[in-house]
């Protein structure tokens, strides 16, 4: 068995994370709510400009940016599903 290099191995982890992040589901907007995904861009770069430059590659940098999204939208569902106790109607 040959022996990966450091380059190889943050590689082989990046690439890891993201058929991780890539199994997250997010099954799209709902009905009346298009500008999820725009609102889940924006607050994503907004986080991003608020952490001014930052020092990984542009692939995990990228690999970042996917995964905040998916989270923004996923709790953007939840709240629009009312499926987190105590929150009451959001519409």
């Amino acid at each position: 068995m040959g022996h990966m290099s450091g380059d190889d191995d943050a590689r082989a982890e990046l690439e890891d994370w993201s058929e991780f992040i890539g199994r997250i589901r997010y099954d799209g907007p709902r009905p009346g709510a298009v500008d999820d995904e725009r609102l889940a861009d924006e607050a994503v770069a907004g986080e991003f400009s608020g952490w001014g430059r930052l020092d990984g590659s542009a692939e995990m940098n990228n690999l970042l940016c996917r995964a905040l999204e998916i989270g923004y939208l996923r709790a953007l569902q939840h709240v629009r599903e009312q499926r987190i106790a105590g929150l009451g109607p959001t519409d």
